[in-house]
């Protein structure tokens, strides 16, 4: 489906059509509210979301829900706040980058990360890489991208080799909010999930080990692993 907008020039005698000419200008208010009216019927998911813009918008909405006032007044009560404000004010956030656009295929090619980020003042923006970041620094050296989809629980998808020498599970929000993580093997397939890695260490790592070492005999398997160091390398590469 084309899904745009055609602006034509009808001449007409009563009912009658005398001429009917396309017009080429799209800078006509007109245009911009059916585009915005699809793009409220159609979602949110229709824009062209790319990995950096669905980061930033998740990060804001896990602000919101966590921080008194982080984005004006929404409500911190809905999980999903900030995708409310933004289906609901497309005329303030979206309309003023649609001059000259007239199909939603037009409306893909916007860099909603830069649009995203126009919103938020320099100050929600460094309270915002403070307390929900895009990534965190673990205990290999490694910088892994925090997972936001579920605002009321990020996740810390991170290989359990990089985790070593680390006793408490890694938090946000100033401490307040514990990732929960998922260690993953060597091949960073899921191997535990666990909001407390104290207790993984302590309780459910030997029996992990036991399982995967012999599958993944160049991978470090410590005995003592809060003592270990922590690497993205295999042993032959330490």
């Amino acid at each position: 489906m084309e899904q745009r907008v055609e602006v034509r020039l009808v001449k007409r005698l009563g009912r009658i059509i005398l001429s009917e000419k396309p017009v080429k200008s799209t800078d006509n208010p007109e245009v911009i509210e059916v585009l915005l009216e699809e793009l409220e019927a159609l979602g949110l998911e229709t824009l062209n979301w790319s990995k950096e813009a669905m980061s930033l918008k998740r990060r804001i909405n896990f602000a919101v829900m966590h921080q008194s006032g982080f984005f004006g007044r929404l409500s911190p009560t809905l999980p999903h706040a900030f995708d409310t404000y933004l289906l609901e004010n497309m005329d303030k956030w979206l309309a003023p980058y649609l001059q000259g656009i007239n199909s939603i295929r037009e409306i893909k090619g916007l860099n909603l990360h830069s649009i995203l980020l126009g919103l938020l003042s320099y100050e929600q923006t460094q309270t915002l890489d403070t307390l929900a970041p895009a990534k965190i620094k673990v205990a290999s050296g490694s910088n892994i991208t925090i997972d936001y989809s579920n605002p009321t629980q990020p996740i810390l998808a991170v290989r359990l080799q990089e985790m070593f020498g680390t006793s408490d599970t890694p938090t946000i929000l100033g401490g307040k909010v514990k990732l929960m993580l998922h260690l993953l093997s060597p091949a960073s397939r899921p191997m535990q999930v666990t909001q407390d890695l104290a207790s993984f260490w302590a309780n459910t790592y030997n029996d992990v080990k036991k399982e995967l070492r012999g599958k993944y005999k160049k991978h470090y398997w410590p005995d003592n692993p809060l003592e270990a160091q922590a690497t993205s390398r295999t042993k032959k590469r330490m």
